[in-house]
């Protein structure tokens, strides 16, 4: 069974037996399981721009895709999907939620602010909000000043808890159907502060 992992270069998946990532081989972290031989080696790794198509590998040619944590970076995360689309009959993505990227989880965020301390809200350096219906990803730009916005964060003290694993992370397995849209909303702050009420209304419902 062949197997991709894109732009898994810091910690590569040991069972794919070819990685396309921007960074040499010679530069590769240690792999996922380190107990366990990976199945890609040198000359399976293909250093390229994922997202500049068309990749190096012909429509169909993996079995399996394996995309984690790199969708949420990426400047063209439309067009990487759509090449894990066409060489890969399946796969499996993960990227932060939405609802992780407006969370802060430090504790006491809003006394933090006040000392002038402010608490780190999602994470800053990411591009996109992404998120999920079906096998359908829908990816919204960040702003790095509208991210830092406090209107729009959900602390750790307006719920009583940390987020749960599951509300922290989206994950897809797909088979055969996989597609992406960027959403351009007509107000980013109207965009925003709805999806900060739906959130806070099941949060609170749990």
């Amino acid at each position: 069974m062949r197997a991709c992992d894109v732009g898994g270069s810091s910690h590569p998946l040991n069972a794919a037996t070819h990685v396309l990532d921007i960074v040499p081989y010679a530069a590769r972290g240690a792999p996922l399981d380190p107990a366990t031989p990976p199945r890609f080696s040198e000359a399976t790794w293909t250093v390229a721009d994922a997202c500049v198509a068309p990749w190096p590998y012909p429509d169909g040619y993996f079995d399996w895709s394996f995309c984690s944590h790199i969708l949420e970076d990426v400047r063209d995360p439309i067009a990487v999907v759509k090449e894990l689309r066409r060489v890969s009959r399946a796969g499996y993505i993960e990227t932060p939620s939405r609802l992780r990227e407006i969370f802060a989880k430090a504790r006491f965020s809003t006394l933090r602010r006040w000392l002038g301390r402010g608490a780190e809200i999602g994470f800053y350096h990411h591009r996109w909000f992404v998120e999920l219906a079906g096998t359908h990803l829908v990816f919204t730009a960040k702003t790095a000043e509208l991210a830092r916005d406090t209107r729009y964060s959900i602390t750790r003290g307006e719920i009583g808890r940390k987020l749960t694993q599951e509300e922290s992370g989206l994950c897809l397995w797909w088979e055969g159907e996989l597609s992406a849209e960027e959403a351009f909303p007509r107000s980013l702050h109207e965009d925003l502060a709805a999806f900060k009420t739906k959130a806070m209304t099941a949060l609170r419902a749990r």
